[in-house]
């Protein structure tokens, strides 16, 4: 259902992104000598980036981006165990069910043999079993809660990424198409580089050192910054996307976690069924989000 928001588009984006601002730095000291030069001719330039938070923003976005390729596969792995123990729950209630009859149905939780169920999250026998349903329902709510704590971390680190799409990129990109300089005509700086030749920018597309002829350069300059716009829009709409599937995921967490609460020792075996079975919906939607977790986990490498 939600196979959008965690398309594999939406970390090349952001892969991309972040590549463009590892390769930034040098290209920017470059720039900053070239507006001195041109500078010390008399020219009135206008407000170049700011070279120093866009180097800051690659070295923040480049840890940031180690960081979710850590995440993702750890919480593809918790998602996907947690889910697969709680199905295995709700297996296990239904057919305690259709084998009790009469009183047996509202016998309490806390008086039905944990043996009958999947200890959570280990193959605990003896002494180091659970001593009853809801301890291992407890288990199951930890290891939820750690999924918890996961897809906040994952979405802490998309929103730090984010930030810097909007507060800095866009900034850079709307200083390419502003003019070099006051005193001369309306040619903007990415133009000016281009037809200078002298560099280049990265994601460039475009050999300075080629034979090509002023408009060829020009238009070149034009449809690079097109590019670069087109990439802050997909960049945005990825980190959106991506907070936008943590949020979802979280609220499914939330809701297994906050039923499973619900259920105390005194509970009946019969209302512990009905319970349960409002999770059926929200645990689908939990392995499907962590079957895609983990289909992109290899390719994040």
């Amino acid at each position: 259902m939600f196979d959008y928001l965690l398309n594999e588009k939406n970390f090349s984006s952001l892969n991309e992104y972040t590549r463009f601002l590892n390769d930034l730095p040098a290209t920017l000291n470059e720039i900053q000598r070239f507006s001195k030069s041109f500078q010390s001719q008399g020219h009135v330039m206008m407000t170049p980036p700011s070279a120093s938070l866009l180097t800051q923003a690659a070295t923040m976005n480049a840890l940031c981006w180690r960081a979710v390729q850590i995440t993702v596969p750890q919480l593809a792995f918790a998602s996907g165990r947690v889910v697969t123990q709680v199905s295995t729950l709700l297996e296990e209630f239904r057919e305690e069910l259709r084998k009790a009859s009469g009183p047996a149905r509202r016998m309490a939780l806390q008086d039905i043999d944990p043996r009958r169920f999947t200890p959570a999250g280990s193959n605990s026998a003896g002494t180091n079993r659970p001593r009853d349903v809801v301890v291992i329902m407890r288990n199951l709510v930890q290891q939820l809660e750690g999924c918890e704590r996961a897809s906040a971390q994952f979405k802490s680190q998309i929103v730090q990424i984010a930030q810097t799409i909007h507060s800095i990129f866009v900034r850079f990109i709307e200083s390419l198409s502003m003019r070099l300089c006051i005193c001369d005509g309306p040619v903007s700086k990415i133009e000016a580089y281009y037809s200078l030749g002298h560099f280049g920018l990265p994601v460039m597309h475009y050999d300075p050192q080629a034979g090509y002829s002023l408009e060829q350069r020009l238009e070149k300059a034009r449809e690079h910054l097109q590019a670069l716009f087109g990439m802050y829009a997909q960049a945005t709409s990825a980190a959106n996307n991506l907070g936008d599937f943590c949020h979802r995921m979280n609220f499914y967490l939330n809701v297994v976690k906050t039923e499973l609460l619900f259920n105390d020792g005194h509970q009946t075996l019969a209302r512990a069924n009905l319970s349960l079975a409002t999770i059926v919906q929200p645990i689908e939607e939990l392995r499907t989000m962590s079957n895609g977790l983990l289909r992109l986990s290899s390719k994040l490498q």
